[in-house]
């Protein structure tokens, strides 16, 4: 082999290492299903981390937001899980955040903490 071919075949093969090395995979997507949501949920451990990530963000569901209510507490957040609106928006019509949806795994968190009594 010529050094030109050589040097040819060694940037088609890093090439390919460098193209193959920056597939980027999102858990949820290759092991669906691969979720396991606790047999005891509460707010404090398991929802108030997905509620402070999107929902309680600067400028919606915090004091002075455009969002009803302030979801920065459990008691700012209650009275939209009693009556249903939470669980409406966020679970069922998931058009709650607007930026874009909740994972199925996050999704299935809310469901069952809020079919579980919607524990502290």
């Amino acid at each position: 082999m010529t050094k030109q071919k050589t040097l040819l075949y060694l940037a088609f093969l890093t090439l390919g290492f460098a193209l193959h090395s920056c597939y980027y995979d999102v858990e949820a997507e290759l092991y669906p299903g691969s979720c396991e949501v606790p047999t005891q949920l509460t707010y404090t451990e398991h929802i108030k981390p997905i509620v402070d990530a999107s929902c309680a963000i600067s400028g919606c569901h915090v004091s002075g937001g455009s969002g009803p209510g302030n979801y920065t507490t459990y008691a700012g957040l209650q009275a939209y899980i009693d009556d249903g609106s939470f669980n409406q928006r966020v679970v069922v019509d998931q058009d709650m955040p607007p930026s874009g949806g909740l994972s199925d795994c996050q999704l299935q968190f809310i469901n069952q903490w809020i079919q579980s009594g919607a524990a502290e």
